[in-house]
Parts: C-alpha cells; structure tokens; sequence
C-alpha cells in the first residue's frame, strides 16, 4: 500500500489574551484564530471606500494580494467621492493633483494604485504582494490619504466657521 506519512508533528497551542480573554489559536507557529483585524478605517473615509476597505482588513491575514487589489478599488472609489469620476484611476489623480492635491498624498495614492494593480495583473510590478505587510502598508496609506484629503480640510472648516461673523467676512473681503 503506497501512501504519504510526514513526519511533521503539528501542534496546537491554545491561549487566552490577557487583554480580552478570549481564546487564541496557533498551529505550530503559525497564528490562526481569531482573524487578526488591521487598523481602523478613518472614521471620515466615505462609506463607499470604508466597505472595501473593512473587507480588505479582514482578509489581508489570509489572502493578501486580494486585500491588495481590493484597497485599489478601494482608491478608485475615494476617488470618485473627491470628484473625479474617469475610468482611468491615473488619470483621476492627475486631476486631483492640478486640483492642488499635494505631492505627499498623490504619493501614497499612486503607491496604493500601483501595488494594487499588481494584486490585479500579476508579473507586471515587482512587488510581492503576498505579504500581509504590504497589506497593512497599503491600509495605513489610505489612511493617510483620507486624514489629509478629507479630515484635515473638514477640521479646519470647522475652527474657521467657529470664528465670529464680522471676523469671517472681514476675511472673505480681504481675499477680495
């Protein structure tokens, strides 16, 4: 009788989290349950970006490269919600960019648009992205991305509509 014996010994450790208390499980050195969750959305990201992005923080500990191309999406849509609707993912973040999106966050957006595209079109980009921690890289970037598109421009809306009125117009004619 022909068959397969390994001589791998697998071993499964239960733990309980000190923070937690509930149960953890590793297989050898391997960590499998429960699912291992990335950093939180922005809570200003768009829900529209927030829901590729949840499903992306859920996978990326098992299947990184679709985290990978569903964080792409996941800008393609942050896009639209900044008003840039063409199909061509590049081209809306050129037009961000003559729009005065700065340098550092047209940076990160084209970090996110080109590994993801590598998530989507294998052999065309060398980067791996079976590795969780371009996942997670591409989760804290769009992050960014949001924090500075979105969150940082509504904050400050909200301390200048927090100044008195005559302070307000004084201003608006000044800029006049």
């Amino acid at each position: 009788m022909l068959g397969h014996q390994s001589s791998t010994k697998k071993n499964l450790t239960i733990a309980r989290c000190e923070n937690c208390h509930n149960k953890i499980l590793w297989i050898d050195d391997e960590y499998i349950y429960p699912d291992i969750i990335a950093e939180d959305a922005n809570e200003d990201m768009p829900d529209s970006v927030k829901q590729l992005y949840d499903e992306a923080s859920l996978i990326y500990n098992k299947s990184p490269r679709a985290a990978c191309a569903l964080l792409r999406l996941a800008i393609d849509r942050l896009c639209n919600e900044l008003g840039e609707t063409d199909r061509d993912i590049n081209k809306n973040i050129g037009e961000l960019v003559k729009k005065g999106l700065p340098k550092t966050v047209q940076q990160a957006l084209d970090v996110v648009r080109v590994v993801g595209n590598k998530a989507v079109h294998p052999g065309q980009i060398a980067f791996d992205v079976d590795d969780k921690n371009t996942a997670t890289m591409l989760m804290r970037l769009l992050n960014i991305i949001v924090e500075r598109m979105i969150t940082g421009p509504k904050e400050i809306d909200s301390l200048y509509q927090g100044l008195p009125e005559s302070v307000r117009n004084a201003i608006e004619n000044r800029d006049k």
